[in-house]
């Protein structure tokens, strides 16, 4: 009778949704692996085929590893109890797996990655991988692309354990080998994005001394990072030096460089630091190559650093120059203009700096500067005297932000009202509609500067993983159910006993080649005239044959009669499962509870630096508002003066009311664009 292909992957849904801690793990219910072709004649003529067309590959395990050395953490003993159980039952898939199939899966399972199916591609993986018939292609190109794309789908996924467990079994190779790099990348990748590097820097040092130059910088970097992050910064600028022009992160150490020389006060140390990635005649050659898009980010960054150290020195004319370096397609561009601006202001170059406010304005593109080019708008216009101009610009900033002022403080100490603020932001719903007693413009203003606080971000990042894990495992408990239910019935149908092709005749036919294929190697090596080409081949065909033989015998030692199985009974384990399942569901929502907890804290500390902010600059505001009135008083008493010295003031001349200034012997001419030659004693000289 067939076998049940659909019944392992229902059973193995919640091992995947229960990989790793609370806090990162992010799995559903894996896709139904296709059904297994059992037909003899198909996996003999696939046997015969690769024995032609693959070539040749290391040997392979006789046995399935073992988990990685530590406390790493991937339930693979978990998903063998599963096979054996299955086994027992003669519910397990049986025939052998074959590099063509296995190519096939893996490029099946890329796609399902590729649009965004990681949870699905991660079931999927996990029943390929974890099943004994895979152990005789865990050396092979197939079956190292497979673990790597496991431990990778799992640590973008946030399951920073499991993707260790997997990614480490790849170091032991050849440091030039192509998974060896990929795997070390994709830890370093992982250590950068977590809030613990340490685990993975213990993983990264089994890679040998003499690995690719680019890789040995991408794990200098990730240290320096970590030494950064431990507040050790001569041993992280060490580190960071030790990152070449070749790795992917040169751009990045060197910025980072610069940046801890300056905190230690060392200005010229960290100028010529940032002007390594600013200043394209002394970048490296190779670094844009090997740093790609984000180097130009990072040379972004490099510029605007430059031109804070040279403010910092009131080299005003110099940070202007390394402001203007910013592109007009950055992301920075703002941050540029503004503070450039600032730069022309404080340096008394006030036409300056409102081209440059002027410039910022036409972008016409909401940025984190809005309130402080606000104030600084007006206060040129204070410094150009134009008195009504910058009273008018401060009115307005009042009218706008002093309401948003208030609700921030009264949010903040109205725990009712700041929780719905935060479930209107966290749901993407009109915070105008929460509720909060507060104009509607000033509520989605809350709303908008409550999205973009960077603390508040990271925490409703955290929220929303644990959220989508709740979702898996709800998913998974539902399926281990399910399965549970067909087992107890008689929805399942076990396979005829023995093996699934009845005989071994075919791993007799695959040892029957292999000793043809010896023999035939035995003779081309005696022979003198022996081509070195065709010997290369046969020695291929007699690897893959090899494989082939391992996989055939690996699955008719699992189907067979009398095949030694251990492990608890199906029911048993999926009952585990289930009880697993449930206190992990039941500690989640603890973790919720906090996590949650957590996000309403780091909201009302946002609205309390909002509240600092906007105080700092509507005391501004009123102060220049101040200035405004002193500046109009010294204008009229300028005027009055002038006027009593018989001189007429600017604003008076060629004006429409200049009649009533002249006195009864006086007549006035306005100028009417033109000029005539008899209307000038002398005119004959302006030819």
């Amino acid at each position: 009778m067939r076998v049940e292909a659909r019944l392992l992957p229902l059973l193995i849904a919640g091992f995947v949704s229960l990989y790793s801690d609370l806090a990162c793990a992010q799995a559903r219910r894996p896709a139904p692996a296709p059904a297994e072709d059992t037909e003899a004649a198909t996996e003999a003529d696939e046997s015969e085929r690769e024995a032609k067309e693959t070539p040749a590959v290391a040997e392979a395990a006789p046995e399935k590893t073992a988990a990685p050395e530590g406390s790493l953490d991937t339930r693979a003993n978990a998903m063998r109890a599963y096979h054996e159980a299955l086994a027992k039952r003669r519910l397990a898939a049986t025939a052998p797996l074959s590099r063509s199939r296995l190519r096939t899966d893996l490029a099946r399972i890329e796609d399902q990655l590729l649009e965004g199916r990681r949870d699905e591609a991660i079931g999927a993986l996990v029943y390929v991988i974890e099943s004994p018939r895979f152990a005789p292609f865990e050396r092979t190109d197939e079956g190292r692309n497979a673990v790597f794309l496991l431990g990778d789908a799992l640590g973008r996924a946030g399951v920073y354990e499991p993707a260790r467990g997997y990614l480490v079994r790849l170091l032991g190779g050849d440091p030039g080998e192509i998974w060896h790099r990929r795997a070390s990348r994709s830890l370093v990748d992982f250590g950068l994005e977590s809030d613990n590097p340490e685990p993975f820097l213990t993983d990264l040092a089994k890679v040998p001394a003499n690995a690719p130059e680019e890789l040995r910088g991408d794990i200098s970097y990730l240290r320096g990072r970590a030494h950064e992050k431990r507040g050790r910064r001569a041993e992280a600028l060490v580190e960071y030096a030790k990152v070449s022009e070749r790795g992917r992160f040169w751009a990045q150490a060197t910025y980072l460089s610069g940046l801890l020389e300056v905190e230690r006060g060392q200005l010229k140390r960290g100028e010529n630091l940032f002007c390594r990635v600013a200043d394209a005649k002394r970048t490296p050659r190779k670094a844009p190559l090997f740093g790609g898009n984000d180097f130009f980010r990072v040379r972004d960054l490099a510029r605007l650093g430059l031109g804070r150290v040279a403010h910092e020195q009131y080299r005003f004319d110099d940070a202007r120059y390394y402001y203007y370096l910013v592109p007009r397609d950055s992301d920075h561009i703002p941050e540029a203009l503004y503070e450039s601006a600032t730069t022309r202001y404080e340096a008394k170059d006030y036409d300056g700096a409102r081209e440059l406010i002027d410039e910022l304005r036409s972008l016409d593109a909401n940025h984190p500067y809005e309130d402080e080019a606000w104030i600084l708008d007006a206060y040129i216009d204070l410094g150009m005297c134009r008195f009504p101009q910058a009273d008018a610009k401060l009115n307005a900033f009042l009218q706008r932000y002093e309401p948003v002022r208030n609700a921030a403080r009264r949010l903040s100490s109205d725990d009712a009202a700041m929780q719905k603020l935060v479930d209107a932001v966290r749901t993407g719903a009109d915070p105008a509609a929460a509720g909060l007693g507060v104009r509607e413009e000033v509520a989605r203003t809350l709303g908008a500067l409550l999205r973009v606080d960077s603390s508040y971000g990271r925490a409703s990042l955290r929220l929303a993983q644990l959220d989508h894990q709740l979702s898996g495992l709800r998913g998974a408990m539902r399926d281990l159910d399910s399965a549970n239910q067909r087992l107890s019935t008689s929805g399942v149908r076990p396979q005829s006993a023995g093996a699934a092709y009845g005989s071994d005749e075919k791993l007799l036919r695959i040892d029957a080649q292999l000793a043809e294929v010896r023999r035939l190697i035995r003779e081309a090596e005696r022979s003198t005239a022996a081509n070195a080409q065709t010997l290369a081949e046969l020695k291929s065909q007699l690897t893959a044959l090899e494989v082939r033989a391992r996989a055939a015998r690996s699955a008719l030692t699992a189907s067979g009669p009398g095949g030694a199985v251990t492990g608890t009974d199906l029911p048993a384990i999926v009952a585990q499962d289930r009880e697993r399942a449930t206190r992990l569901y039941q500690s989640s929502q603890a973790t919720r509870v906090l996590v949650q907890r957590q996000q309403h804290e780091l909201a009302k500390d946002a609205l309390v630096r909002l509240d600092r902010r906007l105080s700092r600059l509507l005391r501004r505001a009123r102060l220049g508002r101040i200035e405004t009135v002193l500046g109009k008083k010294r204008a009229l008493e300028i005027e009055v003066e002038a006027l009593s010295q018989g001189l007429l003031p600017q604003t008076i001349v060629d004006s429409l009311d200049a009649e009533r200034y002249l006195r009864d012997d006086e007549e006035y001419w306005p100028f009417d664009g033109e000029d005539w030659e008899d209307e000038y004693v002398g005119g004959e000289g302006l030819r």
